[in-house]
Order: C-alpha cells, then sequence, then structure tokens
C-alpha cells in the first residue's frame, strides 16, 4: 500500500514538472525585470551616454561599446561602416578636438525586444573647432545588448536631420 501510494505521488509530481517545462521553452530568453524596467534602465543609459559625449569623457565612451568583432557604427564623420576600433579612434580624435560641446537628445523613444534595445532620437549639436561654431540637427540610432556588464552598444547610425520638401 505505502509503495503504491508512493508510486503515486512519484506519477503526479512528474506530470506536473513536465507541464512546467513544456511552457518554457529552451531557447527562450526570460528577463528578469520587466521590459518597463529595462526601458527605464536603458533610459539612464543613453542620458549617461550622451553626458559622456558632452564631457569628452572618452573612456566612459569607449566602454559603453560592445568590444566585439559584431558592434557595427555609420556616421557621422566616416560614412563607411566602422568597426569598434575605428569607432573609437574616430570618437577619440573627434571629442578631445572640440570644446563647448552642447548635445541636448530630443525625443528620446526606446523600444525593448528581450535583450536588445533600440533607442532613436534627434541630436541638436553645437560646438566649437578649429575656432569655428558648428550646429546641427542630427537622426541617431543606437541598438544596445543587455549583458552581464550592462547594456552595451552594438549599433550606431546618425545621419542629419533634413526634412523632406513635397
Amino acid at each position: 500500500m505505502i509503495r503504491k501510494n508512493l508510486l503515486t505521488i512519484f506519477s503526479i509530481a512528474l506530470v506536473i514538472i513536465s507541464c512546467n517545462q513544456i511552457d518554457k521553452p529552451a531557447n527562450s530568453i526570460v528577463a528578469s525585470i520587466s521590459d518597463a524596467e529595462m526601458e527605464k534602465e536603458l533610459r539612464k543609459v543613453v542620458m549617461k551616454v550622451w553626458e559622456d559625449a558632452n564631457n569628452s569623457n572618452i573612456p566612459e565612451l569607449k566602454s559603453a561599446h560592445l568590444n566585439s568583432p559584431k558592434f557595427t557604427k555609420f556616421g557621422p564623420r566616416n560614412a563607411e561602416r566602422q568597426d569598434v576600433a575605428q569607432t573609437n579612434k574616430s570618437e577619440t580624435e573627434h571629442f578631445l578636438s572640440i570644446k563647448e560641446t552642447n548635445l541636448i537628445i530630443e525625443d528620446l523613444k526606446i523600444d525593448i525586444f528581450d535583450n536588445v534595445g533600440i533607442a532613436t532620437f534627434y541630436n541638436n549639436y553645437s560646438f566649437i573647432k578649429n575656432d569655428n561654431k558648428v550646429q546641427g540637427k542630427g537622426r541617431v540610432t543606437l541598438a544596445f545588448l543587455r549583458t552581464d556588464e550592462g547594456w552595451k552598444i552594438i549599433h550606431e547610425h546618425s545621419s542629419p536631420f533634413t526634412k523632406c520638401k513635397n
């Protein structure tokens, strides 16, 4: 009788465990926090990157990029696709050559897709380079990957903002 009861309990437990496994596919990414919390977290990261750019904080700007062959960037100073080493070199040269930097994010939109976040916004910028004032407005897309070290930029794209004329 005890043996029959133990066998029944074991069978029920096995069925319960099996059913729970069906609900969670092995290849799914289960986020430890909600999309809304990840969006809030990523918003802080984007603002920090722009603060570091405003302050020409080269080490922090470099550390914001995923140090991987999968990293890519287009624009604004180089039209060719750049890897992480080219990006770090270009950004270092640029941010060390300018002063009175004022970069303002407008209309920041963040979308979360599992462990990937996409930030799009307009960048109102002005700075002094070679004693000349440069100012304008650009469009920026930053793609982030949520890693064990936090959110890292995996792709950047920026271009001038020009309104289309009909």
